[in-house]
């Protein structure tokens, strides 16, 4: 196989979904939150785009899959928002310093 047929049987779109699936199991990985939720935007999109290609090539498991998988990754990223916040609010309460009170009163 030559350079070209090897370019030309590349799918762009598949490409992309690779891309985004590998740097969501990377990123999801991460410890931090701003990481998960990067993870979790990767997935949504590339679950997206492998359930319309399993849509449109009639690959009915495939997209059943990538649609179900979809599902979860939104709960994800809801999950570690709703995490991230809880995290943040938690340590702006902690830096708040507590009111000064005088010994006068």
């Amino acid at each position: 196989m030559t350079i070209t047929e090897l370019l030309a049987a590349i799918d762009p779109l598949q490409t992309i979904a690779v891309i985004l699936g590998i740097s969501g199991a990377a990123l999801v990985a991460g410890k931090k939150a701003a990481s998960r939720l990067s993870g979790f935007s990767c997935w949504i999109i590339a679950n997206l785009i492998w359930f319309f290609e399993g849509v449109y090539s009639s690959n009915y498991y495939l997209a059943a899959m990538f649609g179900f998988y979809w599902i979860t990754a939104v709960a994800g990223f809801w999950n570690s928002l709703k995490l991230k916040e809880k995290i943040e609010r938690k340590s702006h309460s902690a830096s708040v310093p507590l009111p000064f009170k005088s010994h006068d009163q």
